[in-house]
């Protein structure tokens, strides 16, 4: 595998993966991701992975990003770098936005009042066919799985009634 770094800070970014009108965003990579260089194979991975495939949604066949595509790095160049690539992963999309970050950054919110609600925020690109937020996959590591899976359920139940565009 060809790693690939950020060209702000030089950090090995772990590049977005797959293609589908599903993405799945998470804030960013911990260790394993780091390693392998693949977002969502560690812990909080393998329980976002059988909790996707609870309501239906293979991980694996989803369009998956970070919002920081490397370990957290605050240089705002890294930030810039990051949302511009994610505003571009989005267009035309059905989006999971997912963690305290992402509702912060996009939506001035706490995610803990957007679980699985739909939202829209003026920074998304116009050709978003929705999005929704849920709780950061790492936290069913310290607490119940609760508000990640009726997040999820809700996400499955809306991607099923939007219909696919031809092209992404």
């Amino acid at each position: 595998m060809i790693r690939t770094t950020c060209p702000v800070c030089g950090s090995t970014l772990v590049e977005p993966y797959g293609d589908s009108d599903i993405l799945l965003v998470g804030e960013f990579p911990g260790d394993k991701e780091m390693q392998r260089g693949v977002a969502f194979v560690g812990e909080a991975g393998a329980i976002l992975s059988y909790e996707l495939n609870r309501v239906g949604i293979d991980l694996w066949a989803c369009r998956v990003t970070n919002l920081w595509q490397h370990y957290q790095n605050k240089e705002i160049g890294c930030f810039e770098y990051g949302l511009k690539s994610l505003t571009m992963e989005m267009a035309g999309r059905k989006v999971l936005l997912m963690g305290s970050e992402l509702a912060n950054y996009f939506l001035g919110e706490k995610v803990s009042k957007l679980y699985g609600l739909e939202v829209q925020s003026p920074l998304f690109p116009r050709s978003i066919q929705f999005a929704m937020v849920a709780p950061n996959p790492a936290i069913a590591l310290h607490q119940p799985v609760g508000e990640l899976r009726l997040s999820l359920q809700k996400f499955a139940r809306k991607a099923k009634e939007v219909k696919c565009p031809t092209t992404v």
